[in-house]
Order: C-alpha cells, then sequence, then structure tokens
C-alpha cells in the first residue's frame, strides 16, 4: 500500500542522494586536506649527491634484514685485525675477539653475538629484532632524509611520528562522521522506499554506497619501504665514489649483497672442500691470508 505519493518520494529520494553526494565529496576532500597537511609536515631532505655510509648503503639497498649491515662490521672489523678469523664451518666462522669494544651499535649488537656464541658466529647473524636500535634508528634517519619512503606515507614522514598519530586520529574522525552521515541518509531512504515503494531507487542507492568507496579507496601500497629517486641517487653517488682498493671494493660488495659478494680472495669465502678430506664443523682447511688494515671511520669503511 502507497502511503506517500510517487513524486513525494522521489523528490525525497533525489535529495537523500544529493546529500550522499555531498557527504562523500566533502570527506574526500577533508581526507586530501589531511594528507596535505601530513606531506609539508616534512623535514629538508637529504642532497642526493651526498654520499651514504656502508651502514645506510646496506639498509637502502636491503631492506628486510640487518644482515648485511652486520656483515659490513664483521668485514671491516676483521679487515682491521680487531676480530681473528679462526676457522670455517658449516654455515658460520669461528672468531677470537681481539678488541672487545665497539665503536658503533652496530658492532656492539656483533660483538654480542659472538659473546653469546663463544666465538662462533652464524653466516645469516639471526635471530634479530628489527623493531630496535639500530635498525630502526638507522631506518627512521634514511626516512626523514627523504631516501627511504614508509608505505602509505608521505616521503620524509616516519611511521611512528607524533604527525603520523595525528594524521592517522583525524582521518578515523573523518570516517565516523561519514559514516554516521551516510547511515542517516540510508535509514531515510528506505523509510521513503517503504512508505512510496519506490524500491528500484532504494536498491541504486545502496549499490552506490558499496561501490563508491572501493573506486575511491587509495591503491594498495607495498608493505615494505620503498628507495626514492634521492635515495637512488645518493647510492648512485657512492658507487661512483668508491676507491679502487680491494679492501673498499670489499665492503661495498657486502653492503650490497652479504657475504656471499666478497671477492674470491677473501678469507670469508669458503672454498669447495675436498670429499676425500674430513669435514670439520668449526675448524678452517687453510690458514686465514694476511690481514688489511682499513683506517677509515666506521661510518664509512673505505668508501672515501
Amino acid at each position: 500500500m502507497v502511503v506517500v505519493d510517487v513524486w513525494v518520494g522521489t523528490v525525497a529520494g533525489i535529495y537523500v542522494a544529493v546529500f550522499s553526494a555531498v557527504v562523500m565529496v566533502c570527506s574526500w576532500s577533508a581526507q586530501e586536506s589531511a594528507w596535505r597537511a601530513l606531506a609539508t609536515s616534512a623535514g629538508p631532505g637529504r642532497p642526493s649527491a651526498q654520499r651514504l655510509s656502508l651502514y645506510e648503503l646496506a639498509c637502502v639497498e636491503n631492506r628486510f634484514g640487518p644482515g648485511n649491515i652486520l656483515g659490513v662490521a664483521l668485514v671491516r672489523m676483521h679487515a682491521e685485525q680487531r676480530l681473528i678469523l679462526l676457522g670455517r664451518g658449516d654455515g658460520g666462522y669461528d672468531f677470537r675477539v681481539e678488541d672487545p669494544d665497539p665503536r658503533d651499535e652496530v658492532e656492539a649488537v656483533l660483538l654480542g653475538l659472538l659473546a653469546r656464541g663463544r666465538g662462533w658466529l652464524s653466516a645469516s647473524f639471526g635471530p634479530y629484532d628489527l623493531s630496535v636500535r639500530p635498525w630502526r634508528a638507522l631506518h627512521e634517519r634514511l626516512v626523514a632524509d627523504g631516501l627511504l619512503r614508509e608505505p602509505g606515507l608521505p616521503e620524509g614522514i616516519i611511521a611512528d611520528s607524533p604527525q603520523v598519530t595525528a594524521w592517522r586520529s583525524r582521518r578515523a574522525r573523518i570516517y565516523r562522521l561519514r559514516a554516521r552521515l551516510l547511515t542517516a541518509a540510508l535509514i531515510i531512504g528506505a523509510v521513503t522506499a517503504l512508505l512510496s515503494e519506490l524500491w528500484l531507487l532504494l536498491a541504486l542507492y545502496i549499490a552506490a554506497l558499496a561501490v563508491l568507496p572501493v573506486f575511491t579507496s587509495p591503491a594498495v601500497h607495498t608493505p615494505t619501504a620503498t628507495v626514492t629517486e634521492a635515495g637512488k641517487a645518493a647510492v648512485h653517488a657512492t658507487r661512483a665514489a668508491t676507491n679502487a682498493s680491494e679492501e673498499a671494493r670489499a665492503l661495498l660488495a657486502v653492503a650490497l649483497g652479504g657475504l656471499s659478494t666478497l671477492p674470491p680472495w677473501h678469507p670469508f669465502i669458503t672454498l669447495p672442500r675436498n670429499p676425500l678430506l674430513p669435514a670439520s664443523s668449526h675448524t678452517a682447511d687453510r690458514e686465514e691470508e694476511p690481514q688489511r688494515i682499513i683506517n677509515d671511520p666506521p661510518g664509512l669503511g673505505g668508501l672515501l
């Protein structure tokens, strides 16, 4: 039974639809304003021509774990004879620590692993927690400098910063207000359709409310940090500045690809074992090669 005239129901339905469209447009505008405010809160980035330290290079090029960063510290300490390689075994190395005083936080983590393993160090350097120092601090510094970008955030913005907390809170308020207004409009539309029997218009309205958020939702972002254009330029500048010494090339190779990329002459490279010889889990098959000393500061490691 029709209680309200069709034309009255049609006019009411049009008003409800227009109101809903205005709510959606205002919601999108408010979200864009909040995003721009977040983006403008980023500090000045690092000049792209400025070279990276080896730790920073390893973090930029390998963002899935600190293994390469620890590898840089390991190779450097070994070259400076602060660590003595006693032997190689299945999946790791035996070391004697000559200098137990770390020069930075990465070396402190490495020496801690050696102390717990009584000189034995797994080649995988695990396990480790990416949420603690020094990995998180290094990552956040690169993000703040504009070399890495957190997933779903503008360049130069750290995921745990107060700006992001405020932005997420503002966005949540926008979503709640939009949901309440659209729910009220949906109830009014349903009542109007019930009284005037304009079920087709109600169905179209509900379908529009369901489809519009899908088309207006942001693109799916990668769950890991991405390298920005400035970060790529900094990596290129760092590679170009590497000197031609064997030590510098070895450290650069570790920063880019881990211990497996070391040159063949390096004592960390495990040579194929003669199958007729007995296997040894913690001893080397040959004497350690002569040490090479690097006097550069820990942050650079022979690149400059």
